[in-house]
């Protein structure tokens, strides 16, 4: 599902140690040492890059430290992380609120010889480095690493990393339905606010209003507006036009979630026919093509032809993608404990869209159920 970015870049930003308190990202950093003695690597290097400024991929970075920022984190195999700002140091006060990582130090556009530098105070003076999110720097930034970096040998370590990341552990779950109540709250007011007699533009509005004020950092809502299409708000659009599909994802705590549904609803709902026969496809072990074609199956030709326009979804947490979508042709296999975010958008005569986030299980995915903390 491809969103615009808002232009509210940040909203509510604070670090819940009651869902992701500090033994968690412990647990994490030791899962990721014992990689790397398994591999012989002397230390991990993560890169949270960007590009124009804006966030590229943060979800190796917040999985293990919580935060969302440009920089680089440094895990050796023993002794405390340092992460090292790609800023200068007047946000270092805010991150430290942000993170469980005592060690912040500011780099700035030297952050990666001060990487070098922290290599050396580690004793770290040769030998093979684990990386991760170094394949996607732009190539100056990466002729700087490599540069800073002269006499080390550099070995991929995403790979390792994602597939630690695959099955979501239990607090993982937790944000996730925290998230999951945020955005079933958020499409359930804009129904109202439609039904109530307000117009797709207020409806649109009131969803991003309301994900906000229940504390999401990150909101993107899609919308039909005037035509079969789901679009973002782009200005006020005159009158109601029945009926509202509505679609809208939002990240807590670094975590995504999605929800969507048809006002009126309609009979039959194809939408939620194909999402349901995806969830029930979706064990560990089935490939994404096959989960896909489970959901197809059920649409007519008109149907599943947006549907797969608009995507079928796939997994998600720290990215609306995390890397395996469900698409025809994707020979990917699911991993028993990952979630997804199912999705179908249903042109035709009865049009409609659903999404649900399920968690890959034997028998059939389980639907991940909102929590709202009281």
């Amino acid at each position: 599902m491809i969103s615009m970015e808002p232009v509210l870049k940040r909203g509510y930003a604070s670090w819940d140690r009651d869902v992701l308190p500090s033994d968690e990202f412990a647990a994490r950093i030791e899962a990721v040492r014992a990689e790397l003695r398994a591999q012989g690597l002397a230390a991990l290097v993560v890169v949270n890059h960007s590009l124009l400024g804006v966030m590229v991929d943060y979800a190796a970075m917040a999985y293990l430290t919580g935060l969302q920022s440009g920089g680089v984190l440094l895990i050796a195999a023993d002794g405390e992380p340092v992460y090292i700002s790609f800023g200068g140091g007047r946000e270092l006060s805010f991150m430290r609120t942000q993170t469980w990582v005592s060690e912040i130090v500011p780099g700035g556009r030297e952050a990666f010889n001060v990487l070098r530098e922290q290599l050396t105070a580690r004793k770290i003076d040769g030998g093979a480095l684990g990386t991760v999110g170094v394949d996607a720097l732009a190539p100056n930034p990466r002729t700087r690493l490599d540069t800073a970096l002269a006499g080390y040998e550099l070995r991929s370590f995403d790979a390792a990393l994602e597939r630690q990341r695959a099955a979501k552990r239990p607090r993982e779950v937790l944000a996730i339905r925290l998230t999951q109540s945020i955005v079933q709250d958020a499409v359930e007011s804009a129904l109202a606010e439609f039904a109530a007699g307000g117009d797709n533009t207020a409806a649109l509005i009131e969803a991003e209003r309301t994900a906000r004020a229940r504390k999401a950092r990150d909101v993107r809502v899609l919308a039909s507006m005037g035509s079969a299409d789901l679009r973002p708000f782009e200005g006020r659009l005159e009158g109601r036009h029945a009926p509202l599909r509505i679609w809208v994802a939002a990240q807590y705590q670094g975590y995504w979630a999605e929800a969507a549904a048809t006002w009126p609803a309609p009979a039959p709902n194809r939408a939620a026919d194909a999402v349901r026969a995806m969830q029930s496809a979706a064990v560990p072990g089935a490939l994404a093509r096959d989960v896909a074609a489970a959901g197809l199956a059920v649409l007519p030709r008109e149907a599943a032809e947006s549907a797969l326009a608009y995507g079928l979804g796939g997994t998600i947490g720290l990215a609306l993608g995390e890397g395996v979508p469900i698409a025809p042709g994707n020979a990917r296999s699911l991993d028993d404990g990952a979630l997804l975010a199912l999705r179908c958008v249903a042109h035709g005569v009865e049009p409609s869209i659903a999404s649900r986030v399920v968690s890959v299980a034997a028998g059939g995915a389980r639907a991940v159920e909102p929590l709202r903390l009281t």
